[in-house]
């Protein structure tokens, strides 16, 4: 058995656990039919530190109540154990990319198509490369590639991040990525995805001038605040409407990042207002019963109108968020909050077969990567152990017969062939897969960093 493997005990309730090497897996899977999930996760974690901070958080009445839904000290039957190793990831992950530059790559440019199809075409619906927020995800996909094998994606990474830039443009006094090469418009929350690839491809290649396009991206993005009544910031430059959590929250998560590596308060600042709108209680875009986030609130006449509708992506931002949080300033009750996200958001989009109940690009791979942060801060096997069932489901259910994938994650494609294939659906699995690639199994330096 490979060191650093995951090891997914898939269970009749949908519990799932990790475990951190091959002594413990034995362990556990000796003692599985007779113990209680409890008891066999002492024996996964065995040499591990308790999950810190661990206690539920806050209910919306101020006391403290058990994290929702499952029940992880009760007795469940073990009906198998799946293993996925490093190398199965890469592999995986490497598929996925091929499949990508195969379908959809639109050479001598390092740009992509919007969409291919079975027949050979390939282009988009206004012209020939991709909407820049596809392009985002596949920047993020390669940046975490290149952390695996940079050999291979280092400058795979690079020269992509270069063609980004004819997505760039400079208009009153302020740089930001439009949604199509050419002259198009500008949206906050394609720039905050931007922001977060960029700020990943400084930290593989060590380049600075991606961090300083990273920053000159969120400061393009921060400028919408002052453009959106009550707080947050809305989607469009130039078109009113309401604050939206797709983009305060990656905005949020990328300037946390930003003050991380360059210390620079104005960005803990930002971010620290911007987590206050997502959770405020008047705003209400948080649920207070689950924790789960709605889309969208209006302000108007002194007060919020929350517009209803929860995708993954909308929890998964704000749980990193955080993770960040928790780690920057050290206090518990952040921890707390994503964890009791992460709990929720199980419940609501992954059943016990990690068929995910969502799109990819609406919270596949965000989730994933939430749910990874997570276990880097808190070592709860519960996280990775969820993320292995929905990478093994999405692998041997939701590939076509010629390795592609489509939009939705709990779709079975092994005998249906998907006649038209997007970027925005194929980037997403490959970010996930080789996100969790990345992930160290021994967890990250606990506390403040």
């Amino acid at each position: 058995m490979p060191k650093g493997c995951l090891i997914l005990v898939a269970c009749g309730c949908g519990a799932v656990l990790w475990a951190c090497g091959p002594a413990h897996a034995v362990a556990a899977v000796e003692a599985a039919p007779a113990l209680g999930l409890a008891a066999v996760r002492g024996a996964l974690v065995r040499d591990a530190p308790e999950p810190r901070n661990a206690a539920p958080a806050p209910d919306a009445a101020g006391s403290r109540s058990a994290a929702p839904p499952r029940d992880a000290d009760a007795p469940i039957k073990m009906d198998k154990v799946i293993l996925l190793d490093r190398e199965q990831l890469v592999r995986w992950g490497t598929e996925a990319l091929a499949r990508i530059e195969q379908d959809l790559a639109q050479p001598p440019s390092a740009l992509y198509a919007e969409y291919g199809t079975a027949d050979g075409k390939r282009g988009g619906d206004f012209g020939k490369f991709s909407f820049v927020w596809p392009a985002g995800f596949q920047l993020r996909a390669l940046a975490a590639a290149a952390r695996v094998r940079p050999r291979e994606f280092r400058q795979r990474l690079v020269r992509f991040a270069e063609a980004l830039d004819a997505y760039w443009t400079v208009r009153d006094g302020i740089g930001g990525y439009q949604v199509l090469p050419g002259k198009s418009e500008r949206f906050y929350d394609d720039n905050a995805w931007m922001a977060l690839g960029l700020i990943e491809t400084f930290e593989v290649t060590g380049q600075k001038r991606f961090l300083d396009r990273a920053g000159e991206t969120l400061e393009f993005v921060a400028s919408g605040e002052a453009k959106t009544p009550g707080g947050g910031i809305r989607q469009h430059e130039d078109k009113p409407g309401n604050t939206s959590v797709c983009t305060t929250a990656p905005a949020t998560v990328a300037a946390l990042r930003l003050y991380q590596i360059r210390k620079d308060r104005r960005w803990l600042d930002r971010a620290a207002r911007w987590y206050g709108w997502l959770t405020s209680k008047e705003v209400g875009v948080q649920d207070p019963q689950d924790g789960l986030f709605d889309d969208q609130a209006g302000y108007a006449d002194g007060r919020w109108t929350v517009v209803r509708g929860k995708r993954a992506y909308n929890t998964a931002l704000p749980m990193r968020a955080a993770v960040l949080l928790w780690r920057v300033k050290g206090e518990a009750a952040y921890l707390a909050e994503a964890q009791r996200m992460a709990a929720a958001a199980l419940a609501c989009w992954v059943p016990p077969s990690g068929a995910m109940h969502e799109t990819g690009q609406w919270g596949g791979s965000d989730l994933v990567d939430a749910l990874l942060d997570l276990y880097e801060a808190d070592r709860d096997p519960r996280w990775p152990a969820a993320v292995a069932g929905i990478l093994r489901w999405l692998h041997d259910n939701g590939r076509d017969p010629q390795g592609r994938y489509g939009e939705q994650w709990d779709e079975d494609h092994r005998t249906r062939p998907i006649e038209k294939f997007y970027l925005l659906y194929m980037a997403p699995v490959a970010r996930a897969t080789w996100r969790a690639a990345a992930a160290r199994p021994e967890g990250a330096p606990g506390g403040k960093p």
